[in-house]
């Protein structure tokens, strides 16, 4: 099922459509996207993705894009129930105190003035968790055509800047973890 969703970024796609006189825009498929993250530790890699989020931003004509994606703290899932647990738990997420993380977009920039023609995006924002904030960027990879693009992209964090400091002394866990996102975009137009 589609969800709708406004979208900061797709919309660079869409910008020389609106001199035809239509008002064109991309939706998130949310059941085809996703947020996930891997985090190694001398013994396993452990991966995870976030089940619930959302995104509601705006985008002005003159390509000004700033946007809020909030991320359900509660919807941690790595396949392993006693882990979701404990990173939901104050060791890590503390879900209890910070139900939601978010990513303020600031900027997203392409590599090609002719938006047709762009491959690549690089995504800029602050990233919250546990109500600590630190800027990072993302450059996103474009794939698909007009009607159905995917962006897909990875960044690395440092999770004790999110005061993340929790680690194991028989298993330790490395203090980057990768966040991997995948968003999938349908063109929608009016007019």
């Amino acid at each position: 099922m589609l969800r709708p969703v406004s979208v900061f970024f797709v919309a660079l796609i869409a910008l020389p459509m609106q001199a035809t006189g239509r008002t064109v825009w991309y939706e998130i498929d949310t059941d085809a996207s996703q947020i996930a993250f891997v985090a190694q530790s001398r013994v396993t890699k452990a991966h995870g993705l976030f089940r619930k989020w959302s995104f509601k931003g705006k985008i002005s004509g003159n390509f000004h894009v700033v946007g809020d994606l909030a991320i359900d703290c509660n919807s941690i899932d790595s396949d392993n129930e006693r882990r979701d647990n404990h990173l939901k738990g104050g060791d890590f997420f503390d879900c209890a105190a910070f139900p939601q993380h978010t990513f303020r977009v600031k900027t997203v920039k392409p590599d090609n003035a002719n938006l047709q023609k762009a491959a690549r995006f690089t995504l800029e924002g602050d990233l919250t968790i546990r109500n600590k904030s630190k800027a990072i960027d993302f450059t996103l990879l474009r794939e698909g055509n007009e009607q159905r693009t995917t962006l897909t992209g990875s960044t690395f964090i440092n999770r004790e800047d999110f005061g993340i400091t929790y680690n194991s002394a028989l298993n330790p866990i490395e203090k980057n973890i990768r966040i991997d996102i995948r968003l999938v975009l349908i063109r929608r137009t009016r007019g």
